[in-house]
């Protein structure tokens, strides 16, 4: 952020640290599509469920929250004051630079600290995209989990119904209380998933509020009402190329580097002074948060935070041989996050790829499941084992779980390839189109 000027010959800037310019790419995106999800026979319940509630789509949700989200309007409060700072500077008498050689260094570094805020609201913006996409299908993840589950716990119920009064008539010798006991245990394995999406709902919808920055009393639900398998092709190499090019820490980092090294010339150019305020006198470098390593069970390396003192004292020669060495080590602050922008993307792309092929195994399960439970309803009055009838209801519920799992798995990887290229890979989830 950008400082007061202060007259009496100090004049305080405010620069931030961290990456290299724009590059926005001029081709065009990668964009993965909507692949041919299955329908559901409950499809028409959970509408007419829906409709008695406000719905918005994922498109509505991402509006409300660039407009309310706090980060992202602090954000851009923050810019604007930065901007305010850029003119005060700007404005300046001449006699302002006869008495402080370094204000026209302190320009250069007012410039840089423009990049660094405009830079700020980008990825604040991003991350809320995230945010918001991921509570979003988070929600109708659960909400269809506990849709199937249903429909698969009242067909359990009625066969159950059936077995307990043939097992009170006595009217079929292979079914007896051991029998009721193994079917209660078959409908509870399903009960039990039922309550976890329940609750999930309620965790979800209450984060999507949060990431959307409205009010928790504010009374909405997810339009869609099944999750999108998508699909599309993306190379490793695509990612990281993206990643790399559009990524706002970049950008801050590069902008570090530059306002670093104009700081060896501010200092140069003040003869006389024992103590010379720094880039950082009219900002905290420090006080954005930097991810911390961690190494308990899951790997991920720390990044590393600018350093520079609010004022380097000394004679000339010491302060600029200082401001080179924090120069320097603002150099290596690039390289680094240069490599965690670049592993980042890496794992990004592979947990992806990872979990589309699952959703191809769940996917060939599922289909085996839906057969299965097929016949196995058709023909109920032939096999009368409702036994084993409810244990085919039990395995299929289990396998459609797993393939909804696996596609909420796939679609949480994709929102993650969107936010590590910065928008680089982008989405077309059918709930993105203009609300109908």
């Amino acid at each position: 952020m950008m400082s007061r000027i202060r007259h009496r010959r100090r004049y305080s800037f405010a620069i931030l640290a961290a990456n290299c310019l724009f590059a926005w790419l001029a081709c065009g995106m990668p964009t993965l599509h909507a692949a041919d999800a299955d329908k559901k026979d409950d499809k028409a319940a959970v509408k007419s469920v829906a409709s008695e509630v406000t719905t918005l789509s994922l498109k509505e949700c991402l509006d409300v929250a660039q407009q309310r989200q706090p980060n992202i309007r602090a954000a851009r409060a923050s810019h604007s004051a930065s901007e305010a700072g850029y003119r005060g500077i700007m404005n300046l008498s001449p006699l302002a630079a006869r008495l402080s050689p370094d204000v026209p260094v302190r320009r250069e570094q007012a410039a840089k600290g423009l990049l660094v805020s405009q830079a700020e609201i980008q990825k604040v913006e991003a991350e809320n995209v995230y945010d918001v996409t991921r509570m979003y299908f988070t929600y109708v993840y659960a909400r269809q989990q506990e849709l199937t589950a249903t429909e698969f716990i009242e067909q359990m119920e009625v066969f159950y119904k059936i077995a307990e009064d043939l097992v009170k008539e006595g009217a079929q010798q292979d079914l007896n209380q051991f029998s009721l006991f193994r079917m209660e245990d078959g409908i509870a394995k399903v009960k039990r998933p039922r309550i976890t999406a329940q609750t999930g709902q309620l965790l979800s919808l209450a984060a999507l509020k949060e990431a959307m920055g409205v009010d928790q009393s504010y009374a909405f639900v997810p339009r869609d009402t099944e999750l999108p398998v998508m699909a599309g092709s993306l190379t490793q190499q695509d990612v990281v190329t993206l990643a790399l090019a559009r990524r706002p820490e970049l950008v801050q980092a590069s902008a570090g580097v530059d306002a670093f090294r104009l700081e060896i010339q501010a200092q140069c150019k003040i003869k006389y002074r024992q103590a010379v305020p720094t880039l950082a006198a009219g900002s905290d470098l420090h006080s954005r948060t930097v991810p911390a390593a961690l190494r308990n069970g899951e790997y991920r390396p720390g990044a590393l935070a600018p350093e520079m003192p609010t004022t380097l004292a000394g004679k000339r020669e010491d302060r600029v041989a200082r401001a080179t060495e924090l120069s320097t080590r603002q150099d290596v602050l690039l390289e680094k996050t240069r490599d965690l922008v670049q592993l980042e993307a890496v794992n990004a792309f592979l947990n992806w790829q990872a979990a589309t092929s699952k959703v191809e195994l769940a996917k060939t399960r599922f289909e085996s499941g839906k057969k299965m439970v097929k016949l196995s309803r058709e023909n109920a009055a032939n096999i009368k084992k409702y036994d084993v009838l409810i244990l085919n209801e039990a395995l299929a519920a289990e396998s459609q779980a797993e393939y909804l799992e696996t596609v909420y798995e796939q679609l949480k990887a994709l929102t993650a390839l969107e936010r590590v290229t910065a928008g680089g890979v982008k989405p077309a989830f059918p709930s993105l189109e203009i609300a109908r």
